[in-house]
């Protein structure tokens, strides 16, 4: 059962939470566009790092280093480093070699299921210790050797190759739209601090107003329009003196009480002279 009075969050006596997308002061929070850009950064790191790794360990199986050996059996001496894979490569997939490391004994030599290349590698073996290997093959096709193509370093390095491109491609868009959201952000986020320092100007503040307003301030600088009015004799009185025209930048007096701005002009009345020849009924 829920009791309204008792305190706790959102309840009496409980601490506002604040709303989604702001932190504690009520500005816009930058603590998930910062995670989400941090946590892309680290994942497209990571995937440069297993790619950079899946090359390094991949062997470089170059043409300019194969040697090519005897199809007839007779022995060749080679040279060959401390334990590295290395294969038979030939169009003969029937052909028979046997290796020897540097004390004498014999190396395992297997066969392979997967062949791959132009000539396709057909036998592998693993050296030892660095040093002199006998090696002699029979076949009915050239026969060269050379560092193999299919080795357990190759299949590490084709792992980490087809890791790291998710690593990559995810870490990638992650940190791009972190890095948009964090700028958009940081963007309202100054809007709000500078608007919680100076306040907000609304068009309808006294600030954005001009005194007197500018429907009275035209009517004020409009030139008065002289008018005529009938005289007790029964003519005209002479038109009052127009109004000299405005100066610029006219300072307006403050308007007076029931009035629009303008002040009353005073109306003096003469009566026209006797017609000649006798005196006015």
């Amino acid at each position: 059962m829920t009791v309204w009075n008792q305190p706790g969050p959102g309840g009496v006596g409980g601490s506002p939470q604040p709303r989604r997308g702001l932190d504690a002061d009520g500005l816009p929070s930058l603590k998930v566009p910062r995670i989400l850009m941090i946590a892309g950064a680290a994942a497209l790191l990571t995937g440069i790092a297993l790619f950079v790794a899946a090359v390094r360990t991949t062997p470089a199986v170059l043409d300019k280093n194969a040697v090519a050996l005897e199809d007839n059996g007779t022995a060749a001496s080679l040279i060959l480093l401390e334990d590295t894979e290395y294969g038979f490569y030939s169009t003969d997939a029937d052909i028979a070699c046997t290796v020897s490391d540097p004390a004498g004994a014999a190396l395992d030599v297997y066969p392979l299921d997967w062949k791959s290349g132009d000539p396709p590698q057909v036998l592998g073996f693993r050296s030892t210790d660095a040093g002199t290997y006998t090696v002699s093959c029979t076949g009915d096709s050239a026969i060269r050797i050379n560092l193999a193509r299919a080795s357990p370093e190759g299949a590490l390095g084709a792992r980490l190759a087809f890791v790291s491109i998710p690593f990559g491609l995810v870490g990638l868009v992650v940190t791009v739209v972190g890095t948009i959201w964090l700028v958009v952000r940081r963007r309202r986020r100054s809007r709000a601090v500078v608007a919680r320092l100076f306040g907000p100007q609304q068009a309808g503040s006294p600030a954005f107003q001009s005194y007197p307003p500018a429907a009275q301030q035209a009517h004020s600088s409009a030139p008065a329009v002289p008018s005529t009015t009938p005289g007790p004799q029964g003519g005209f009185q002479s038109p009052a003196p127009a109004a000299p025209p405005p100066t610029p930048n006219p300072q307006p007096a403050p308007p007076s009480q029931g009035s629009y701005g303008l002040a009353p002009q005073q109306v003096i009345y003469r009566p026209l002279p006797p017609p000649e020849g006798g005196q006015g009924a």
